[in-house]
């Protein structure tokens, strides 16, 4: 017996005589377990009231089933004196020697294997919730059998149900795109042979329904001893689909944008304020002359190439960057690389890495105002132009009027005077004769005075339009110069033109028919004035020698070309010259007016 008892006081485990539901025995270990100093401050205690609320009804149940010959091991937690709780195994079983009350039991702390068991739990829920986060499918492949476990998530992604995949590696290889099985092979052979030490690969799976799924494949190769063979690998699913469609929408983007700069022949421009270096697009180097090397990537380029006059401009505009703009805008001239300062509109959107912090990068863009500012000058040219051929008409008018007013009335006068005089002189033969040289000289200079009038600003434009004003110049110029011509006209017999419309087609037919009396040799002239529903033509033609445009001088200066062009295009006229030797010239010029209600058939 003394045997015994030293077995039982040196047992780790806690020994109890449990009689009744007291406690009639302890062992040292028993002690310690219950946080008491000795055997005699748990003897006589209700062993249930040693265990937490939870665990009391179950040990009451075992107690039971105990004294009734059932050997049940329960886990518990005892709640020591000082509140501590201690995590235990408790085995009831029969002890009849001692009556038929008494059960002995059996108890063992499990807290370190509970704190590993709660452990485990937690960090497989944090795997699983971590796993089901990331929508990752799970495989584990047995390479010795080709056994694999599939995940339902796995199976899922694919659209198949549980009982659907047959959990073999056949299924994989059933699964996978053709052209991507090779590249999948590449991947396993390098992690059986040991060349890589994690397995990943992108390939592409079949759905159930027939399409494909991208599918990136990682895994991790388990071995039995190290440098041993692989004998499993464990790994994930991940669905690239939603991936895929992002890059494919990134690279279209990224294409559109790259048209939209490149349609908009803009150059861009990243800068980072912090270092300084600064990308500049190749279209950015190409309109200022330079190769895709020959640009450094620092602001230090920019500076080099600004014009001296633009720095001030240049550094308003980046403090007011600074100071809170929400844009970075100017216009500059840069150095191209034959010399020439080209002139750029840069705009940029300032980055700040928080709100209300420092700018700390500016991505913009260039644009070449090379054209822009040409168009610019071409329009302030037509614009002073218009004033200047206006300005003139309206001179010409009045010089016109005063002509005619004053010299008009004195040469009248005269006339009168004359006539008196030769009155007076009638009997004198030799007098008659000098007033009659006088009167014919008055008369051919009423007749000039008249006739400059006219070609200064003919009143029949004002007073009855483009039609009558023509045909009295035609009418008056085939008898000038001896050359026969004949106007035709449609659709003005009651129709007005606006003035400077009016004003620039008969300065244009004017010319026309003066470079007919100068260089055309012609024998016939045919003057074509029509006005269509929307369009007013006017048209010159000769049987002269005719001219090839092309080689009539810088801009057609010598034959008035340009001067006509230029009056056409201030009423918005277009005007086409056709000529060759020995065939004649036409003038064509067409104008855009407002339709018409209605046409009248008018032709002369």
């Amino acid at each position: 017996m003394e045997r015994y008892r030293r077995l039982v006081d040196a047992s780790p485990d806690g020994i109890l005589i449990v009689d009744d539901d007291r406690i009639a025995f302890v062992n040292p270990a028993a002690v310690s377990l219950f946080g008491a100093h000795d055997a005699a401050q748990v003897i006589g205690r209700s062993i249930v009231d040693c265990l937490d609320a939870d665990g009391s009804d179950g040990l009451r149940n075992r107690l039971l089933r105990a004294r009734m010959g059932e050997v049940a091991p329960f886990e518990a937690r005892i709640v020591r004196p000082d509140g501590t709780p201690l995590d235990v195994s408790v085995t009831a079983a029969p002890l009849p020697l001692e009556g038929d009350r008494a059960v002995q039991v059996i108890v063992r702390e499990i807290t370190a294997q509970q704190q590993a068991y709660r452990d485990l739990r937690d960090s497989e829920e944090r795997l699983t919730l971590a796993v089901a986060g990331a929508l990752e499918g799970v495989w584990d492949w047995n390479l010795e059998t080709n056994a694999v476990v599939y995940s339902g998530r796995w199976k899922q992604m694919l659209g198949y149900s549980g009982d659907e995949i047959e959990p073999h590696v056949s299924a994989w290889e059933r699964l996978v795109h053709p052209d991507d099985r090779p590249r999948a092979d590449q991947a396993n052979d390098s992690v059986a042979r040991g060349a890589r030490a994690t397995y990943e690969a992108e390939f592409r799976l079949r759905h159930k329904d027939g399409h494909y799924v991208p599918v990136l494949s990682r895994g991790f190769p388990v071995r039995r001893e190290p440098g041993g063979p692989v004998v499993r690998i464990v790994g994930t699913h991940l669905d690239l689909t939603d991936q895929k469609r992002a890059e494919a929408a990134l690279r279209e983007n990224e294409e559109r944008l790259k048209l939209a700069f490149a349609g908009a022949q803009e150059g861009v421009w990243d800068w980072n304020l912090e270092t300084g270096a600064v990308v500049y697009s190749s279209r950015w180097k190409e309109m200022l002359g330079y190769s895709e090397d020959e640009v450094e990537p620092h602001v230090s380029a920019w500076e080099r190439l600004l014009h001296p006059d633009d720095v001030e401009r240049a550094h308003q505009v980046n403090e007011s960057v600074r100071r809170g703009a929400s844009t970075y805008e100017g216009e500059f001239h840069l150095r191209h690389k034959d010399g020439h300062y080209v002139p750029v509109l840069s705009r940029g959107y300032p980055v700040r890495r928080e709100p209300g912090g420092p700018v700390v990068r500016i991505v913009g863009t260039h644009f070449d105002l090379t054209e822009r500012k040409r168009a610019e000058a071409e329009r302030a040219r037509t614009e002073f132009l218009t004033r200047l051929v206006f300005a003139q008409e309206d001179e010409r008018r009045r010089i016109a009027r005063e002509m005619h007013d004053q010299f008009g009335e004195q040469l009248t006068a005269l006339a009168v005077r004359i006539r008196a005089l030769k009155d007076a002189c009638a009997a004198d033969a030799t007098w008659r004769g000098h007033v009659e040289s006088i009167e014919t000289i008055a008369q051919r200079l009423d007749r000039d005075v008249d006739h400059l009038v006219w070609e200064l600003r003919p009143t029949a434009l004002d007073d009855l339009g483009l039609r009558a004003a023509l045909a009295n110049y035609v009418q008056d110029w085939s008898g000038r110069v001896g050359i026969a011509a004949k106007l035709h006209t449609s659709g003005l017999l009651d129709d007005r033109l606006p003035a400077d419309a009016e004003t620039a087609l008969y300065r244009i037919a004017q010319e026309a028919l003066t470079n007919v009396a100068k260089h055309a040799r012609a024998a016939n002239v045919d003057v074509i004035l029509e006005r269509r529903a929307d369009t007013v033509l006017l048209i010159i033609e000769d049987d002269g020698v005719g001219f090839d445009p092309a080689g009539a001088g810088s801009g057609g200066q010598g034959f008035g070309l340009l001067g006509m062009q230029e009056r056409a295009g201030l009423v918005g006229a277009m005007l086409e010259i056709e000529s060759s030797a020995g065939k004649g010239t036409t003038v064509l010029v067409r104008m855009a007016t407002p339709v018409r209600s209605h046409t009248t058939p008018d032709h002369v």
